[in-house]
């Protein structure tokens, strides 16, 4: 096998793939996922290949860049878990056909700043999406989350002011999870309160509001 290049192509996919087929650790590797921790890029072409290699969960995370097309790829793959953290940025393209995949999971938390049309973009997949990169989140980027439907998981989110805690009580998903938040006012935490789902908060100083809030 020769020594793998920054970009996943497709021929290294294949013979990467191979590889582990034959190898002994393949039922190892299906159970803790397929991580390519050398590449940073990966050609359309592979994504093609590595959609399509069973794996599960399938982690990705050394990706610091995807086009659109390859992300549409990588949306068609059989697995329930896939994991990008490594992407610091994406583009509403891409965001856009990442929100095609219907696994059970897309952990995108390498991101750290979300626009409001990438939040548009992805609130349009339905399962956990995991966001943990995110520390600061805009009122608009908060009313484009709103919409979606799955948990959503945002513990990387410090500082929560009231605007942004009420367009975030809007969200459709059963679950919102808000674990880093250091500070809270009795406004931010009146207004979570309408959320119809579960929250998970563990706020280090809220004003007029229980520690855990847990709900």
């Amino acid at each position: 096998m020769q020594h793998p290049t920054n970009i996943l192509d497709a021929p290294i996919a294949t013979e990467l793939l191979a590889f582990f087929e034959k190898n002994p650790v393949t039922k190892i590797l299906s159970f803790v996922g397929f991580d390519l921790l050398t590449f940073d890029g990966i050609t359309d072409e592979a994504a093609s290949v590595i959609a399509g290699c069973g794996l599960d969960p399938l982690y990705l995370d050394s990706l610091k860049f995807l086009s659109p097309e390859a992300a549409r790829r990588l949306a068609n793959c059989r697995c329930e878990y896939l994991s990008l953290d490594g992407l610091v940025e994406i583009s509403p393209e891409v965001a856009n056909a990442l929100a095609e995949y219907r696994g059970e999971v897309l952990s995108l938390s390498g991101l750290t700043d979300l626009t409001p049309q990438v939040a548009t973009e992805l609130s349009a997949f339905p399962g956990l999406l995991f966001l943990n990169g995110i520390t600061a989140i805009s009122v608009e980027t908060g009313v484009a989350l709103a919409p979606h439907i799955g948990d959503l998981i945002l513990d990387g989110v410090i500082l929560l002011p009231e605007d942004v805690a009420e367009a975030l009580s809007q969200h459709q998903g059963k679950l919102l999870s808000l674990e880093s938040l250091r500070f809270m006012s009795d406004a931010a935490a009146k207004a979570l309160a309408g959320y119809r789902g579960k929250l998970e908060l563990a706020v280090d100083d809220v004003q007029g509001a229980d520690k855990q809030g847990q709900k």
